[in-house]
């Protein structure tokens, strides 16, 4: 769940008027200014090949809040040509501990994956990827900040979230909670990022720890409109905004973010935030409006306004069966509301 942290942290300087949503992103890296999207074509043996085309337009900040920038993750990718280019950029390891990009530096990884091809037009599709680690470097150009140290001068040490950061303490490594050797489900080992050593980069995508008690005052702050406890985070207004539909009907989305994160439709997704449309369709109970997110290790919050309601679930369990607790603690939360 460290993407909600680095998006707020993305529009508090929206909100300092250093960012734009509109923005290119070339603007502050320009080592994307000119990027090829990789298109898959049919030769005449049937077998697929790779051509190289060029964006039709810029990535935006927008498009990196809201994965529509066309860039990919190296472990869901189908396209060989991006997989390729991200093991070559140090992002992705075939056999590795997924999601673990902190074995490089922030230049490292910002070359390295400007480098690689788009998987789809810019703005044109939904993809889960590593949108926000790029969105984290953004921050960090935009702020002259080090993302870690932003996070922390402007959300972690304002809303008191003492235990919370890229990297563990030494003097708190028996506190963190240890997932199983071997994931029930698919017998495989369970692998997760090793968050005791300093990484390479703090990463907007992946790699942040915490508490169930911290990251619950994010959540309540959320719910409160940005502020808690007298520190105001964000603008009711920028809150709203995070949590609206920004893909619309244009927005090509296969697999849904629901179906993605819990197995069910019914949600579209705003800047670093899914979000439900309406009180059907999704086959779990919530509401219209309420917003969510969820980490690798089997982590979930979601906020419902509606409902006044904030919840944080931790666990460490990174396998297949992550969608079914999300949707059981939402049936378990839900059926407890009286009225």
């Amino acid at each position: 769940m460290t993407k909600p942290l680095a998006s707020v942290g993305a529009m508090m300087l929206v909100e300092d008027g250093k960012i734009q949503l509109t923005d290119p992103i070339a603007k502050y890296l320009p080592e994307f200014t000119k990027m090829g999207v990789s298109v898959a074509q049919t030769d005449a043996s049937g077998s697929a090949t790779y051509v190289i085309v060029p964006a039709t337009k810029p990535i935006t900040v927008q498009d990196l809040l809201r994965h529509t920038s066309g860039l990919a993750y190296g472990e869901l990718t189908r396209n060989p040509v991006i997989k390729q280019a991200y093991i070559d950029a140090g992002v992705y390891q075939v056999g590795g501990t997924d999601y673990d990009h902190r074995g490089v530096t922030p230049a490292q990884e910002v070359t390295g994956i400007a480098k690689a091809p788009l998987s789809t037009q810019p703005g044109s599709t939904w993809e889960y990827s590593m949108s926000v680690d790029i969105l984290g470097r953004v921050v960090e150009a935009a702020s002259g900040k080090p993302l870690a140290v932003f996070l922390d001068d402007r959300l972690f040490r304002p809303l008191k979230m003492a235990d919370t950061g890229f990297q563990i303490p030494q003097k708190n490594i028996s506190r963190m909670a240890q997932p199983l050797a071997t994931d029930p489900a698919t017998g495989l080992p369970n692998k997760l990022l090793d968050v005791t050593i300093e990484p390479g980069n703090a990463s907007g995508g992946a790699g942040a720890v915490s508490t169930a008690a911290d990251y619950l005052r994010f959540a309540v702050m959320m719910q409160r409109g940005g502020e808690l406890d007298g520190q105001r985070i964000l603008s009711p207004t920028t809150v709203s905004l995070m949590t609206s539909d920004h893909l619309g009907s244009k927005v090509v989305a296969t697999p849904s973010p629901g179906e993605l994160l819990m197995g069910v439709p019914g949600h579209t997704f705003g800047l670093g935030l899914m979000v439900r449309q309406g009180p059907g369709i999704a086959g779990v109970p919530g509401s219209e409006g309420e917003y969510m997110w969820a980490g690798a290790a089997g982590t979930f919050f979601w906020v419902d306004p509606r409902q006044n309601l904030a919840v944080v679930m931790m666990m460490q369990s990174p396998g297949p069966s992550r969608p079914g607790y999300r949707r059981m603690i939402k049936q378990l939360v839900y059926a407890a509301i009286e009225k």
